[in-house]
């Protein structure tokens, strides 16, 4: 990849005229035109007028869904083709978007796994899968796929053995309020002995309470029904970060109708672009279109519902605020599957609000999306930034994402592993 403004994802300075030489699924060398020159046996890329940057992580993504609003019906209608169709389709279109790495929390155990593993193999183009398989809760639809109830210490223990055993990466709990606090423990606590983290909700104080208590490694998205974490959950924070390990928390800026509610409700034409429907059947494709035609005629206008807008806009940038002040490492991810959060836009238009809207500047977000990422999953030896030896992931845009972030939309390269997608 010879001539452009390379950006290592570990927030150095940028690097011009920059040279990144790979050699099978590895990152050989890196230097500049003049200091580097390209072996005759080498394919030169032109980067020229763009910038290359480590391919990009989403942490909080759910590749079962396809953008439709209706949760039930889609389980209803569609878990059948989830694994050939569904998850292959919604993994490409991330890859296609710069994204080469995902964590998957929560879906079907046996597609997801399956889906993990034919990417792995080359089998199918898609992200490196991190996957949680069902999240572990209680008291929801037994009938549900994309969960598995617990029912006291022993079953909760065994429920988490047996999902590690099955293939996943992390445990997901869901409404932690219903488990007992002996339920928790079992649950972390097996997931630790065997080397797995544990993330969970944060959508209720008694959650946050609940896996802070039990020790939870990654708390996901920022409630809105209260402006700021009460003494006790800060204290409990506080005394977390003191002592260790450390605290992550995946804040989900624009998903769950949080910071993009305003504008999906006035702007929703993005939600048809085609790139967020590459490799679907035109009958599903249809079926979506239709259901997102309705919940945007229906969707309220700014300032008609009970918490305004801006309320919400405030009380997010309020509590990301009160995690980062106390020491919380709070990372990138976007609930790729939530309403609204597509698989070709969610990404970048999650960067996008980290920079403006919650004050991040560009480096540290793209730094966030990229070797923090990495390094919270523990892969931070072999990828996250591009450096000599490790994986060959990386991605060119036009234009230069620390002074417009929203260049990240369009990639012109796509490389994973080595191989050019796009």
């Amino acid at each position: 990849m010879v001539g452009g403004t390379l950006i290592d994802g570990a927030g150095n300075a940028p690097l011009r005229n920059s040279v990144v030489l790979i050699r099978g699924d590895r990152i050989e060398k890196i230097g500049t035109t003049d200091s580097l020159p390209v072996p005759r046996d080498y394919e030169a890329v032109s980067t020229e007028g763009l910038t290359v940057l480590p391919g990009l992580w989403d942490l909080h993504v759910h590749l079962m869904y396809a953008g439709h609003p209706d949760a039930r019906y889609w389980f209803d209608t569609y878990t059948p083709q989830f694994e050939r169709i569904i998850i292959p389709a919604s993994a490409e279109q991330m890859l296609m978007a710069g994204v080469t790495t995902v964590r998957d929390l929560a879906a079907p155990l046996q597609p997801i796994v399956a889906v993990k593993k034919r990417i792995a193999s080359g089998d199918i183009p898609g992200p490196t899968m991190y996957v949680a398989g069902p999240a572990l809760t209680k008291g929801a639809n037994p009938n549900a796929v994309q969960t598995l109830n617990v029912s006291g210490a022993s079953d909760a223990k065994a429920k988490a053995r047996q999902l590690i055993d099955a293939g996943v990466d992390w445990i997901k709990i869901i409404n932690a309020e219903q488990l007992s606090p002996e339920e928790m423990k079992a649950i972390v606590d097996e997931a630790h002995a065997r080397g797995h983290k544990v993330a969970a909700h944060a959508f209720s104080e008694a959650e946050i309470r609940q896996g802070l208590l039990a020790g939870v490694d990654d708390f996901q998205h920022v409630r809105t029904q209260t402006p700021e974490y009460p003494p006790d959950i800060v204290a409990l924070i506080r005394d977390r970060v003191r002592t260790g390990p450390p605290l992550y928390w995946t804040v989900t800026a624009g998903g769950n109708g949080q910071l993009n509610a305003a504008y999906l409700a006035s702007h929703p034409e993005f939600l048809d672009d085609p790139a967020n429907f590459i490799g679907l059947p035109q009958a599903i494709v249809d079926d979506v279109r239709k259901a997102i035609a309705a919940r945007t005629q229906a969707a309220p206008r700014r300032g008609s519902a009970a918490q305004s807008q801006d309320e919400i806009n405030a009380i997010v940038k309020r509590k990301v605020a009160q995690i980062r002040d106390l020491g919380v490492e709070i990372a990138f991810g976007t609930d790729v599957g939530s309403w609204g959060e597509v698989t070709g836009q969610a990404t970048w238009m999650e960067a996008d609000l980290w920079v403006h809207e919650l004050g991040i500047d560009p480096m540290t977000v793209i730094r966030g999306m990229t070797l923090d990422a990495a390094r919270m999953m523990g892969a931070d030896r072999e990828s996250g930034s591009i450096a000599e030896g490790k994986f060959a992931d990386l991605i060119a845009v036009r234009g230069d994402p620390l002074r417009h972030i929203d260049v990240l939309r369009e990639p012109r390269i796509v490389i994973k592993h080595g191989r050019r997608f796009k």
